[in-house]
């Protein structure tokens, strides 16, 4: 039996063209497939659970996509909260260098450029504590899931975010 298609093939005319139906199984299986894989793939966000809270979430995605053992969980988490501790008090000095730069106009250029400097360096300092982290997840862990660390840390945020 054949199908009868219609085609558009030049603008301003149709085309009628017979196709075997037989011919489109193929095709419709491998769009099939593409398509619940599709689904299947963007299934990671509710495999999170964040019924305990965003810190929870992140603490088991972490532990287990990096495949932490009890002992590397001690060892990581401590180094992690003293990473995280270290970053906030910077932040919180940024955050104070800022404000006092909402009254510029109380300030002279000398002053405003210090704050300035000061300003960058914390961010320098945030970047080195960082990296330090990390450098410290090496000898922890290994190079491998030491840069697993910062690729699936920056996922899960992303997927926070989105939650």
């Amino acid at each position: 039996m054949k199908k009868l298609i219609i085609s558009n093939s030049r603008p301003s005319s149709f085309n009628i063209v017979t196709q075997n139906p037989k011919t489109m199984r193929i095709p419709l299986a491998v769009m099939s497939f593409l398509f619940v894989s599709t689904l299947f793939s963007q299934g990671e966000l509710d495999a999170i659970n964040f019924d305990g809270g965003v810190e929870l979430a992140h603490y088991n995605y972490l532990n287990s996509f990096l495949s932490l053992t009890e002992k590397e969980q001690e060892v990581f988490w401590a180094r992690y909260e003293q990473m995280e501790k270290s970053q906030a008090e910077i932040k919180a000095n940024q955050r104070s260098l800022k404000k006092s730069l909402l009254f510029g106009f109380m300030k002279s250029d000398k002053q405003i450029i210090s704050i300035v400097k000061q300003i960058a360096e914390l961010d320098m300092a945030k970047i080195t504590v960082k990296r330090d982290f990390i450098v410290d997840c090496v000898g922890m862990l290994d190079a491998e899931r030491a840069i697993r660390f910062s690729l699936y840390e920056k996922e899960f945020k992303k997927m926070a975010k989105a939650f």
